[in-house]
């Protein structure tokens, strides 16, 4: 059964508690300055860990790092930015293709704003490539594509698509309920592998090979306009650059839908904007989406039972941590959606915005108008 990158990375955005180190590093494609980060890593960690760990457990606690400085093969099979996640019960090397700035940061959950942005940006997808013989699915994103199994076609089905000439009236229905019970059971087999996410699914194949195909196959998410009239070894890069050019351009609207959305509701006035009365909201379970930028990080603690902040000027210790990052991550504990934008595509350049579920904005304004102040002074 296949599972989307957003199952793959719940663990990781949902851990909280104990100390998290969360690092991340910008591959330049050359091993010597990934070194060099990692080393910047782990003697960063060191000292935050020093207050709060003895020698031996700083000792086991890095290890996988040092472990990794030692051993870094596994970069060389990476062609994006690099994740590393760490706490006590996991060590996990991710391969991030998208933007990341070199950073290091202990405290009780991962830093996970980079994460979301993957999973904004890119969707997984499916392809099916027909030929003459056989079906192939690929599971694909914007930096990877795999087979997941090939499907060979029953030989009377075969002998149709190669043939020449005509076939008896007979021969016809025969090889025609033969093709439909074929393409019947491989939606039900698609169907079955996809239980838990449904993937766009593209096509690409013999145009009456397609046409027969989306006569007798269900599946909730596919496009049914083949994105090929052709499949085999030779056209695969082209098949799958195409369809990357769509999710890609997919993922960009559904960004500007959702940043139009804010901008409305920022314009009537129904898009809370004080970070303090969001975080309340927030531990209350009434945000139903957040947008907040990947371009800042905004230090402090967060009172997950009141919903209060304490901001400080940088990060000061192992339980600091961004509170944009911690409150994304409640957000979409408890079923919200979150977006990640650039400060300058958010309305008035704010850090942050938030709709509600109820749209209730009212506010103490004495308040809000005093804590507005303190995140003028601060961010500008």
């Amino acid at each position: 059964m296949l599972t989307n990158k957003r199952t793959t990375l719940k663990p990781l955005i949902e851990s909280a508690d104990g100390v998290h180190l969360t690092a991340y590093l910008v591959n330049r494609g050359d091993l010597i300055d990934l070194k060099a980060q990692l080393r910047d890593v782990i003697s960063q960690s060191y000292e935050w860990l020093k207050p709060v760990t003895s020698k031996d457990e700083r000792n086991e606690f890095l290890e996988p790092l040092d472990s990794l400085l030692l051993d870094v093969r596994i970069f060389k099979e990476m062609k994006g930015n690099i994740g590393l996640f760490r706490n006590q019960d996991s060590f996990q090397v991710l391969n991030i293709p998208v933007e990341v700035e070199p950073t290091c940061q202990v405290a009780t959950t991962f830093h996970v704003k980079p994460l979301l942005k993957w999973l904004q940006m890119d969707h997984d997808f499916l392809l099916l490539g027909i030929d003459k013989k056989a079906a192939h699915l690929y599971l694909g994103s914007q930096s990877s594509i795999r087979i997941i199994d090939s499907i060979l076609f029953p030989e009377s089905l075969k002998n149709k698509y190669s043939a020449e000439g005509h076939f008896s009236l007979k021969d016809s229905r025969k090889s025609r309920a033969i093709e439909e019970e074929t393409f019947s059971w491989l939606g039900n087999w698609i169907n079955e592998l996809t239980k838990n996410t449904k993937p766009k699914l593209f096509l690409a194949g013999e145009v009456l090979l397609v046409s027969s195909l989306n006569r007798n196959f269900k599946y909730s998410n596919v496009v049914k306009t083949t994105v090929s009239n052709s499949f085999d070894e030779k056209n695969m890069t082209e098949v799958v650059s195409a369809i990357r050019k769509i999710m890609k351009a997919d993922a960009q609207a559904a960004l500007e839908k959702n940043l139009l959305e804010f901008k409305i509701a920022s314009d009537e006035g129904r898009a809370q904007k004080n970070i303090f009365q969001i975080s309340k909201a927030v531990v209350q379970g009434r945000v139903r989406k957040l947008l907040i930028t990947d371009e800042f990080s905004v230090f402090g603690k967060i009172d997950r039972k009141s919903g209060g902040i304490a901001l400080h000027p940088y990060d000061l210790d192992h339980e600091d941590d961004d509170v944009l990052d911690d409150l994304a991550q409640m957000v979409l504990s408890q079923g919200g959606e979150v977006v990640i934008a650039k400060r300058d595509e958010i309305p008035k350049g704010r850090l942050i915005l938030a709709m509600l579920n109820d749209d209730d904005l009212s506010l103490d304004k004495k308040e809000e108008r005093a804590q507005c102040d303190v995140l003028q002074e601060r961010f500008g």
